[in-house]
């Protein structure tokens, strides 16, 4: 195939783009949900379906992702469109559902960037009591969906938390590349040393134990393995459009397999390093407090928020602890979240032509805007609910997934992607792989997103009204919500520019 874009940008080196990418994969949510999801799900146990699931899903689908784009040298929406032009609408999904979700994503870097200002402070603001610090006194929590008005420290931190992602994004990738080099190893840094600190306390191995000790019966549970399969398809940032477009800035000679199979091995390093960090630093708040780890650990987002800041409290120079706890989680969380905007960024630079900075921009200041909503002080209960839909709902990036494999294995010689990830790689992927994406993954995803309508309309018996005969109303908003994303985004498919982009056939 020719070159189709012989001025493209690329990485400047293969090392910024595998710690873009790695930095993308490995989030805030691989501090407190993975090791929540291994609290849930039988502990040592859960390593046996997650690290099934990125052979099986996660490596599989990142070659996916990563040939289509580095053979079309194009964004998602634009790759689609050359597998055929009504299929374009298939790269805009995610390209929507992601923003919205960066949306929400950068409230919760503001919350990390407010806790890393007040770790300074000594005694550390939330000791005595971490969890009525959060609720009460940090977000002023109201009941429900109610707004409550505008928590201008949140505000302020959320502006903030914006301003950095442009700066790291306005100059291009070239750019980028040389800004994780240095964010993204620094955070794996303060976790060793935070590990190491959890393991020499006293009770340790009584959160240890939980991680560690496997409960081989839960392996009967199907919910064990929808949750190993999930976190994988979360946590590696696939169907988000942000690995397609990453890789459509590789030099053409890359190596494409190997880098799928180093990040994909990285993401699974830093969730069991965040995993035993966590248990062990868990295990010695049980012990002084006398709480049972699983008390402590059933709150997925209090653990960031709740749990480890109090744990942080009973360590000797806890302000010292708690600067680094915060920078990891801030540093971590800016990695994925600007990852997200450059994706969309880059889709609509290849759609329109338009202007990187003035695109940039309007995306900064709508992404401000509409994260406003979750600076309120009913944010974070508006933030759970669109987060069940966009982000965990049968709608959602799993679905995306379904259709996206659906769509290359179906539609689109797949061998020629195929052939195309072996042309540089050292090590070369058959035949099955092909089939992995026709039938296996699909096949995964779709007893996935099956599984979770039964829940929906089925286990609750009715989705939009409820047991007392009222009409279910978050129920209704999210369902309305997501009509409307996957409309803007057949809209934005259907919409063409006046500049001519017109792309070569595959």
């Amino acid at each position: 195939m020719a070159d189709l874009t012989n001025n493209r940008e690329n990485w400047g080196s293969r090392a910024g783009f595998i710690l873009a990418a790695v930095g993308s994969a490995v989030g805030v949510g691989n501090i407190w949900r993975f090791p929540h999801e291994a609290y849930s799900n039988g502990g040592g146990a859960f390593l046996i379906p997650y690290i099934l699931a990125i052979i099986v899903i996660g490596i599989p689908m990142l070659i996916m992702e990563f040939s289509l784009g580095h053979m079309t040298q194009q964004a998602a929406p634009n790759a689609f469109k050359k597998i055929g032009s009504k299929w374009e609408f298939v790269g805009w999904w995610p390209i929507v559902l992601s923003f919205v979700i960066v949306c929400y994503y950068s409230a919760v870097l503001a919350w990390c960037m407010n806790y890393l200002v007040d770790s300074f402070s000594n005694p550390l603001p939330w000791e005595g009591n971490a969890k009525d610090y959060f609720n009460r006194e940090y977000l002023q929590r109201t009941e429900g969906l109610t707004l409550g008005g505008i928590n201008w420290p949140i505000f302020g931190a959320l502006a903030a938390v914006w301003g950095l992602m442009y700066l790291c994004i306005c100059k291009g990738v070239k750019l980028l590349g040389k800004i994780v080099l240095w964010l993204v190893p620094l955070p794996f840094l303060m976790l060793i040393i935070l590990l190491v600190r959890g393991l020499t306390m006293d009770g340790a191995i009584l959160g240890l134990e939980y991680f560690l000790e496997p409960d081989w019966s839960v392996l009967k549970n199907v919910d064990v393995w929808r949750g190993a399969f999930a976190q994988v398809f979360f946590s590696m940032s696939l169907a988000f459009g942000v690995m397609v477009a990453y890789s459509s800035y590789l030099h053409r000679k890359s190596d494409l397999n190997n880098n799928a199979l180093i990040i994909a091995l990285c993401d699974l390093s830093a969730s069991f390093l965040a995993g035993i960090t966590v248990f062990a630093t868990m295990g010695s708040v049980a012990y002084k407090t006398g709480q049972p780890v699983g008390e402590i650990m059933k709150d997925s987002v209090g653990l960031a928020f709740v749990a480890f800041p109090e744990a942080l409290t009973h360590l000797p120079h806890s302000q010292i602890f708690s600067v680094i706890f915060f920078i990891a989680l801030l540093i971590l969380g800016i990695d994925s979240a600007f990852s997200i905007t450059q994706a969309a960024l880059s889709s609509m630079i290849d759609k329109t032509g338009w202007k990187r900075n003035g695109i940039l921009l309007t995306m900064t200041l709508m992404g401000l805007g509409v994260g406003t909503l979750f600076c309120t002080r009913g944010g974070l209960a508006w933030l759970g609910t669109i987060d069940s839909f966009v982000n965990e709902g049968a709608w959602g990036i799993l679905f995306i997934g379904l259709v996206e494999c659906l769509v290359i294995g179906w539609c689109f010689d797949i061998g020629k992607l195929r052939r195309h990830s072996n042309k540089s790689s050292d090590w070369k992927i058959g035949v099955w792989w092909e089939w992995s994406i026709k039938l296996v993954v699909p096949g995964i995803l779709g007893a996935l997103f099956i599984w979770k309508l039964k829940e929906d309309f089925y286990d609750n018996q009715s989705y939009f009204i409820n047991s007392q005969g009222e009409l279910n109303g978050v129920n209704v908003f999210g369902t309305a919500l997501m009509l409307i994303l996957f409309l803007v985004a057949v809209i934005l498919g259907l919409w063409r520019p006046g500049k001519k982009n017109e792309l070569a056939e595959l």
